[in-house]
Protein backbone atom coordinates (compact mmCIF):
# COMPACT_ATOMS: atom_id res chain seq x y z
CA UNK A 1 0.00 0.00 0.00
CA UNK A 2 1.51 3.33 -1.02
CA UNK A 3 1.65 6.19 1.44
CA UNK A 4 0.79 9.83 0.84
CA UNK A 5 3.62 12.12 1.88
CA UNK A 6 2.57 15.69 1.41
CA UNK A 7 0.67 17.92 -0.93
CA UNK A 8 3.88 19.71 -1.84
CA UNK A 9 5.50 16.58 -3.24
CA UNK A 10 4.98 16.09 -6.94
CA UNK A 11 7.97 14.38 -8.49
CA UNK A 12 6.41 10.93 -8.87
CA UNK A 13 3.03 9.31 -8.39
CA UNK A 14 4.61 6.78 -6.04
CA UNK A 15 5.76 9.46 -3.65
CA UNK A 16 3.01 12.06 -3.89
CA UNK A 17 -0.04 9.91 -4.38
CA UNK A 18 -1.06 11.91 -7.40
CA UNK A 19 -2.74 10.42 -10.43
CA UNK A 20 -1.14 11.93 -13.53
CA UNK A 21 -3.46 13.26 -16.18
CA UNK A 22 -3.27 11.73 -19.62
CA UNK A 23 -5.15 14.30 -21.65
CA UNK A 24 -4.81 18.01 -22.30
CA UNK A 25 -7.92 20.06 -22.99
CA UNK A 26 -6.63 22.04 -25.97
CA UNK A 27 -3.60 23.77 -27.43
CA UNK A 28 -5.05 27.28 -26.92
CA UNK A 29 -2.66 29.56 -25.04
CA UNK A 30 -3.83 30.67 -21.58
CA UNK A 31 -2.07 33.08 -19.23
CA UNK A 32 -0.13 31.48 -16.36
CA UNK A 33 -2.00 31.30 -13.06
CA UNK A 34 -0.33 31.59 -9.67
CA UNK A 35 -1.06 32.52 -6.08
CA UNK A 36 -2.22 36.11 -5.78
CA UNK A 37 -3.87 36.17 -9.20
CA UNK A 38 -7.55 36.82 -9.67
CA UNK A 39 -9.39 33.50 -9.85
CA UNK A 40 -10.54 32.49 -13.34
CA UNK A 41 -14.24 32.31 -14.06
CA UNK A 42 -16.15 29.04 -13.71
CA UNK A 43 -17.66 27.17 -16.66
CA UNK A 44 -18.92 23.67 -15.96
CA UNK A 45 -21.24 21.48 -17.99
CA UNK A 46 -23.41 20.25 -15.15
CA UNK A 47 -23.90 20.30 -11.39
CA UNK A 48 -24.78 16.97 -9.81
CA UNK A 49 -25.37 18.12 -6.26
CA UNK A 50 -24.86 21.09 -3.98
CA UNK A 51 -25.22 24.79 -4.59
CA UNK A 52 -24.28 25.87 -8.16
CA UNK A 53 -21.54 28.46 -8.32
CA UNK A 54 -22.56 31.70 -10.04
CA UNK A 55 -19.34 33.63 -9.62
CA UNK A 56 -17.23 34.21 -6.53
CA UNK A 57 -19.13 36.25 -3.96
CA UNK A 58 -17.22 38.91 -2.05
CA UNK A 59 -16.75 37.89 1.56
CA UNK A 60 -16.94 34.15 0.86
CA UNK A 61 -14.09 31.70 0.38
CA UNK A 62 -14.12 28.77 -2.02
CA UNK A 63 -12.21 25.52 -2.35
CA UNK A 64 -12.11 24.54 -6.02
CA UNK A 65 -11.08 20.87 -6.12
CA UNK A 66 -10.41 18.82 -9.25
CA UNK A 67 -10.75 15.04 -9.52
CA UNK A 68 -11.80 12.16 -11.78
CA UNK A 69 -13.77 8.96 -11.28
CA UNK A 70 -10.76 6.83 -12.34
CA UNK A 71 -8.40 8.48 -9.84
CA UNK A 72 -7.90 6.42 -6.66
CA UNK A 73 -6.18 9.20 -4.69
CA UNK A 74 -9.08 11.51 -5.61
CA UNK A 75 -11.64 9.04 -4.29
CA UNK A 76 -9.63 8.68 -1.10
CA UNK A 77 -10.06 12.42 -0.46
CA UNK A 78 -13.89 12.33 -0.54
CA UNK A 79 -14.35 11.80 3.24
CA UNK A 80 -11.78 14.50 3.97
CA UNK A 81 -13.48 17.04 1.71
CA UNK A 82 -16.89 16.25 3.16
CA UNK A 83 -15.59 16.65 6.70
CA UNK A 84 -14.01 19.99 5.86
CA UNK A 85 -17.13 21.28 4.13
CA UNK A 86 -19.14 20.42 7.22
CA UNK A 87 -16.61 22.18 9.43
CA UNK A 88 -16.51 25.39 7.39
CA UNK A 89 -20.04 25.53 5.99
CA UNK A 90 -21.25 28.07 8.54
CA UNK A 91 -18.08 30.13 8.17
CA UNK A 92 -18.73 31.10 4.57
CA UNK A 93 -16.65 28.48 2.73
CA UNK A 94 -18.02 26.50 -0.22
CA UNK A 95 -16.33 23.39 -1.59
CA UNK A 96 -16.80 22.81 -5.32
CA UNK A 97 -15.41 19.58 -6.77
CA UNK A 98 -15.19 19.44 -10.56
CA UNK A 99 -14.50 16.23 -12.47
CA UNK A 100 -11.89 16.74 -15.18
CA UNK A 101 -9.82 14.57 -17.52
CA UNK A 102 -12.50 11.88 -17.69
CA UNK A 103 -11.46 9.09 -20.05
CA UNK A 104 -14.79 8.54 -21.80
CA UNK A 105 -14.86 9.56 -25.47
CA UNK A 106 -17.74 12.03 -25.55
CA UNK A 107 -18.93 14.76 -23.20
CA UNK A 108 -22.23 12.91 -22.83
CA UNK A 109 -20.44 9.72 -21.82
CA UNK A 110 -18.30 11.64 -19.34
CA UNK A 111 -21.35 13.22 -17.77
CA UNK A 112 -23.04 9.84 -17.50
CA UNK A 113 -20.00 8.26 -15.85
CA UNK A 114 -19.66 11.03 -13.29
CA UNK A 115 -23.39 11.01 -12.66
CA UNK A 116 -23.37 7.29 -11.92
CA UNK A 117 -20.41 7.72 -9.59
CA UNK A 118 -22.02 10.60 -7.68
CA UNK A 119 -25.31 8.73 -7.38
CA UNK A 120 -23.50 5.74 -5.87
CA UNK A 121 -21.57 7.90 -3.40
CA UNK A 122 -24.20 10.55 -2.85
CA UNK A 123 -24.13 10.34 0.94
CA UNK A 124 -20.35 10.49 1.05
CA UNK A 125 -19.93 13.56 -1.17
CA UNK A 126 -21.28 16.32 1.05
CA UNK A 127 -20.26 19.27 -1.12
CA UNK A 128 -20.96 20.74 -4.55
CA UNK A 129 -20.04 18.37 -7.38
CA UNK A 130 -19.79 19.32 -11.06
CA UNK A 131 -18.18 18.19 -14.32
CA UNK A 132 -15.94 20.13 -16.66
CA UNK A 133 -17.40 21.62 -19.82
CA UNK A 134 -15.37 20.02 -22.61
CA UNK A 135 -12.08 20.72 -20.83
CA UNK A 136 -12.71 24.40 -20.09
CA UNK A 137 -11.94 24.21 -16.35
CA UNK A 138 -8.83 22.13 -16.88
CA UNK A 139 -7.62 24.58 -19.50
CA UNK A 140 -8.24 27.73 -17.46
CA UNK A 141 -7.42 26.48 -13.95
CA UNK A 142 -5.18 23.42 -13.89
CA UNK A 143 -2.94 23.89 -16.92
CA UNK A 144 -2.01 27.57 -16.41
CA UNK A 145 -1.18 26.78 -12.77
CA UNK A 146 1.14 23.96 -13.85
CA UNK A 147 -1.03 21.33 -12.15
CA UNK A 148 -0.53 18.07 -14.03
CA UNK A 149 -1.90 15.74 -11.38
CA UNK A 150 -5.09 15.16 -9.46
CA UNK A 151 -6.49 15.54 -6.91
CA UNK A 152 -5.64 19.22 -6.85
CA UNK A 153 -7.27 22.14 -5.07
CA UNK A 154 -7.32 25.94 -5.23
CA UNK A 155 -8.31 28.17 -2.33
CA UNK A 156 -10.09 31.27 -3.60
CA UNK A 157 -10.16 33.98 -0.96
CA UNK A 158 -12.87 36.41 0.06
CA UNK A 159 -11.70 38.98 -2.47
CA UNK A 160 -11.64 36.52 -5.35
CA UNK A 161 -7.87 35.91 -5.47
CA UNK A 162 -6.03 32.58 -5.44
CA UNK A 163 -4.59 32.10 -1.96
CA UNK A 164 -3.18 28.59 -2.25
CA UNK A 165 -2.79 25.73 -4.76
CA UNK A 166 -1.97 22.14 -3.86
CA UNK A 167 -3.10 18.67 -2.85
CA UNK A 168 -6.32 18.72 -0.78
CA UNK A 169 -4.71 16.52 1.87
CA UNK A 170 -2.76 19.59 3.02
CA UNK A 171 -5.70 21.97 2.98
CA UNK A 172 -6.61 21.79 6.68
CA UNK A 173 -3.91 24.04 8.06
CA UNK A 174 -4.10 26.36 5.06
CA UNK A 175 -7.82 27.00 5.40
CA UNK A 176 -7.59 27.30 9.16
CA UNK A 177 -4.88 29.96 8.85
CA UNK A 178 -6.73 31.84 6.12
CA UNK A 179 -9.98 31.97 8.07
CA UNK A 180 -8.09 33.07 11.18
CA UNK A 181 -6.51 35.94 9.28
CA UNK A 182 -2.96 34.68 9.72
CA UNK A 183 -2.40 33.39 6.18
CA UNK A 184 0.81 34.63 4.51
CA UNK A 185 -0.01 34.80 0.81
CA UNK A 186 3.47 36.07 -0.16
CA UNK A 187 5.16 33.12 1.54
CA UNK A 188 2.69 30.72 -0.05
CA UNK A 189 3.41 32.19 -3.48
CA UNK A 190 7.17 31.86 -2.99
CA UNK A 191 6.73 28.21 -2.03
CA UNK A 192 4.41 27.50 -4.94
CA UNK A 193 6.68 29.20 -7.49
CA UNK A 194 9.59 27.10 -6.24
CA UNK A 195 7.46 23.98 -6.64
CA UNK A 196 6.80 24.91 -10.26
CA UNK A 197 10.52 25.43 -10.85
CA UNK A 198 11.13 22.01 -9.35
CA UNK A 199 8.44 20.49 -11.56
CA UNK A 200 10.36 21.62 -14.64
CA UNK A 201 14.04 21.26 -13.72
CA UNK A 202 13.46 18.50 -11.18
CA UNK A 203 11.78 16.32 -13.79
CA UNK A 204 14.89 16.48 -15.98
CA UNK A 205 17.26 15.71 -13.13
CA UNK A 206 15.07 12.92 -11.77
CA UNK A 207 15.12 11.25 -15.18
CA UNK A 208 18.92 11.32 -15.08
CA UNK A 209 18.81 9.68 -11.67
CA UNK A 210 16.29 7.00 -12.63
CA UNK A 211 18.13 6.16 -15.85
CA UNK A 212 21.39 5.68 -13.97
CA UNK A 213 19.77 3.70 -11.18
CA UNK A 214 18.00 1.34 -13.57
CA UNK A 215 21.26 0.68 -15.36
CA UNK A 216 22.88 -0.27 -12.07
CA UNK A 217 25.29 2.67 -12.09
CA UNK A 218 24.97 3.81 -8.48
CA UNK A 219 27.82 6.26 -8.81
CA UNK A 220 26.07 8.11 -11.63
CA UNK A 221 22.75 7.88 -9.78
CA UNK A 222 24.30 9.39 -6.66
CA UNK A 223 25.79 12.19 -8.76
CA UNK A 224 22.39 12.95 -10.27
CA UNK A 225 20.82 12.97 -6.83
CA UNK A 226 23.48 15.37 -5.60
CA UNK A 227 22.70 17.75 -8.47
CA UNK A 228 19.08 17.73 -7.36
CA UNK A 229 20.02 18.25 -3.71
CA UNK A 230 22.28 21.19 -4.60
CA UNK A 231 19.54 22.80 -6.67
CA UNK A 232 16.66 22.00 -4.29
CA UNK A 233 18.14 21.43 -0.81
CA UNK A 234 14.82 21.73 1.03
CA UNK A 235 12.63 19.77 -1.36
CA UNK A 236 11.03 16.78 0.37
CA UNK A 237 10.87 14.77 -2.83
CA UNK A 238 14.62 15.04 -3.23
CA UNK A 239 15.17 14.25 0.44
CA UNK A 240 12.97 11.15 0.15
CA UNK A 241 14.75 10.01 -3.00
CA UNK A 242 18.12 10.37 -1.26
CA UNK A 243 16.86 8.56 1.81
CA UNK A 244 15.48 5.64 -0.18
CA UNK A 245 18.51 5.40 -2.44
CA UNK A 246 21.15 5.40 0.30
CA UNK A 247 19.43 2.95 2.67
CA UNK A 248 19.27 0.58 -0.28
CA UNK A 249 22.98 -0.18 0.05
CA UNK A 250 24.61 -1.34 3.30
CA UNK A 251 27.69 0.77 2.54
CA UNK A 252 25.63 3.98 2.37
CA UNK A 253 22.80 3.15 4.79
CA UNK A 254 24.32 5.31 7.52
CA UNK A 255 24.27 8.31 5.21
CA UNK A 256 20.70 7.52 4.26
CA UNK A 257 19.48 7.39 7.85
CA UNK A 258 21.30 10.64 8.62
CA UNK A 259 19.30 12.25 5.80
CA UNK A 260 16.15 10.61 7.11
CA UNK A 261 16.67 11.88 10.65
CA UNK A 262 17.33 15.40 9.43
CA UNK A 263 14.24 15.28 7.26
CA UNK A 264 11.85 14.06 9.97
CA UNK A 265 13.27 16.54 12.47
CA UNK A 266 12.26 19.37 10.13
CA UNK A 267 8.90 17.74 9.37
CA UNK A 268 8.08 16.51 12.87
CA UNK A 269 4.50 17.80 12.57
CA UNK A 270 3.87 16.32 9.10
CA UNK A 271 2.18 12.93 9.67
CA UNK A 272 2.07 12.04 5.98
CA UNK A 273 5.81 12.47 5.57
CA UNK A 274 6.58 10.64 8.81
CA UNK A 275 4.35 7.77 7.76
CA UNK A 276 6.02 7.49 4.36
CA UNK A 277 9.48 7.40 5.94
CA UNK A 278 8.52 4.68 8.43
CA UNK A 279 6.77 2.63 5.75
CA UNK A 280 9.80 2.77 3.48
CA UNK A 281 11.99 1.42 6.27
CA UNK A 282 9.75 -1.55 7.09
CA UNK A 283 8.23 -2.42 3.71
CA UNK A 284 10.50 -1.46 0.82
CA UNK A 285 12.24 -4.62 -0.40
CA UNK A 286 15.27 -2.66 -1.58
CA UNK A 287 16.20 -1.50 1.94
CA UNK A 288 19.52 -3.04 2.93
CA UNK A 289 19.36 -2.26 6.66
CA UNK A 290 16.13 -1.65 8.54
CA UNK A 291 16.47 0.71 11.50
CA UNK A 292 13.33 -0.42 13.31
CA UNK A 293 13.86 1.83 16.33
CA UNK A 294 13.93 4.84 13.99
CA UNK A 295 10.82 3.59 12.19
CA UNK A 296 9.00 3.08 15.50
CA UNK A 297 9.80 6.58 16.71
CA UNK A 298 8.62 8.13 13.45
CA UNK A 299 5.49 6.02 13.04
CA UNK A 300 4.50 6.59 16.68
CA UNK A 301 4.74 10.34 16.18
CA UNK A 302 2.60 10.15 13.02
CA UNK A 303 -0.01 8.15 14.94
CA UNK A 304 -0.04 10.69 17.77
CA UNK A 305 -0.47 13.58 15.34
CA UNK A 306 -3.50 11.89 13.77
CA UNK A 307 -5.00 10.99 17.16
CA UNK A 308 -4.81 7.25 16.46
CA UNK A 309 -7.52 7.56 13.80
CA UNK A 310 -5.66 7.25 10.49
CA UNK A 311 -5.92 3.73 9.08
CA UNK A 312 -2.82 3.99 6.88
CA UNK A 313 -0.67 5.21 9.75
CA UNK A 314 -1.99 2.57 12.14
CA UNK A 315 -1.20 -0.01 9.45
CA UNK A 316 2.37 1.27 9.30
CA UNK A 317 2.79 1.27 13.06
CA UNK A 318 1.45 -2.28 13.22
CA UNK A 319 3.99 -3.35 10.61
CA UNK A 320 6.81 -1.82 12.64
CA UNK A 321 5.79 -3.79 15.72
CA UNK A 322 5.47 -6.92 13.62
CA UNK A 323 9.00 -6.49 12.27
CA UNK A 324 10.22 -5.92 15.83
CA UNK A 325 8.68 -9.24 16.86
CA UNK A 326 5.80 -7.87 18.95
CA UNK A 327 3.00 -9.91 17.42
CA UNK A 328 0.30 -9.03 19.95
CA UNK A 329 0.81 -5.29 19.55
CA UNK A 330 0.85 -5.66 15.77
CA UNK A 331 -2.49 -7.48 15.82
CA UNK A 332 -3.97 -4.91 18.18
CA UNK A 333 -2.96 -1.97 15.97
CA UNK A 334 -3.95 -3.69 12.73
CA UNK A 335 -7.40 -4.35 14.18
CA UNK A 336 -7.65 -0.68 15.09
CA UNK A 337 -6.60 0.25 11.55
CA UNK A 338 -9.44 -1.83 10.11
CA UNK A 339 -11.93 -0.16 12.44
CA UNK A 340 -10.75 3.27 11.25
CA UNK A 341 -10.61 2.41 7.54
CA UNK A 342 -13.11 3.12 4.79
CA UNK A 343 -14.54 0.23 2.77
CA UNK A 344 -11.97 0.67 0.00
CA UNK A 345 -9.04 0.02 2.33
CA UNK A 346 -10.47 -2.73 4.52
CA UNK A 347 -9.78 -5.79 2.31
CA UNK A 348 -6.05 -5.07 2.18
CA UNK A 349 -5.84 -4.33 5.89
CA UNK A 350 -7.82 -7.45 6.75
CA UNK A 351 -5.50 -9.59 4.66
CA UNK A 352 -2.55 -8.18 6.55
CA UNK A 353 -4.23 -8.88 9.88
CA UNK A 354 -4.85 -12.47 8.82
CA UNK A 355 -1.14 -12.87 8.06
CA UNK A 356 -0.28 -11.55 11.55
CA UNK A 357 -2.72 -13.96 13.18
CA UNK A 358 -1.81 -17.08 11.21
CA UNK A 359 0.31 -19.76 12.92
CA UNK A 360 3.98 -19.63 12.06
Amino acid sequence: MRRLISASLAITCALSGLAIAQDAASSESVKDLTIGDKAPSVKVAKYYKGKPLNGFESGKAYVMEFWATWCGPCIAQIPHLSKMQKTYKDRGVQFVSTAIWQREETQADKEAAVGAFVEKRNKEMQYTVAIDDDGWMAKHWMEPAGQNGIPSAFLVGKEGHIEWIGHPASLDGVLEAYMAGTWDRAAAKATFDEELRFAKLGRKLSMEFMTAERSGDRKAAAAALQKMADEFPNNLNVNMMQFGFYIGDPTTAGKGYAIGRSMVEKEWDNPGLLNAVAWMVVDDESVARRDLDFALKVATRADELTKHEDASILDTLARVYWEKGDRNRAVELQTQAIESADERMKPSLEATLASYQSPE
